[in-house]
């Protein structure tokens, strides 16, 4: 009888693998719906923020400028939306737990950096609290997903 070898530990699962396992082919089209809709948005923001940073554009040309960020945010919200409501139940609270932890992480930044503002630390952008709040909201998704799979 062969003495059996030992067999090497299974590759941990990546984190797109993990989060994938879930999604249905429609979950995965409404997906990248919504990857694309935040993928014009950040360039459109890009723009936008380099036109009115360098004087481009004024008057009711920079006011348009400003609200158009702002038009592809609520077209990529409305995406997600769509894609939660198509989603299972096991999926929406993927994405319930990483919505609750990216909040609640993005709270208590901005609250308590404002404190350590007034206590000399360096002033930050609006943008950082988001920053934050998406970081969090991934890594809550990646510890759901791994929970439930």
């Amino acid at each position: 009888m062969p003495i059996a070898e030992a067999s090497e530990p299974a590759a941990k699962p990546s984190l797109w693998a993990v989060c994938a396992a879930l999604m249905t082919p429609r979950d995965r089209v409404n997906m990248r719906r919504v990857n694309l809709a935040l993928a014009i948005w950040a360039v459109v923001f890009l723009g936008s923020t380099a036109l009115l940073r360098f004087g481009a554009v004024e008057g009711a040309a920079a006011w348009l400028v400003a609200l158009a960020p702002a038009t592809m945010a609520v077209i990529a919200i409305r995406h997600y939306v769509r894609f939660l409501r198509a989603a299972d139940e096991l999926l929406r609270l993927v994405q319930l737990e990483g919505l609750a932890l990216g909040f609640g992480a993005g709270f208590v930044f901005m609250t308590s950096w404002r404190l350590f503002e007034r206590a000399g630390a360096p002033h930050l952008d609006v943008s950082d609290g988001l920053l934050v709040m998406i970081v969090f909201w991934a890594l809550g998704q990646y510890l759901a997903a791994r929970r439930y799979s």
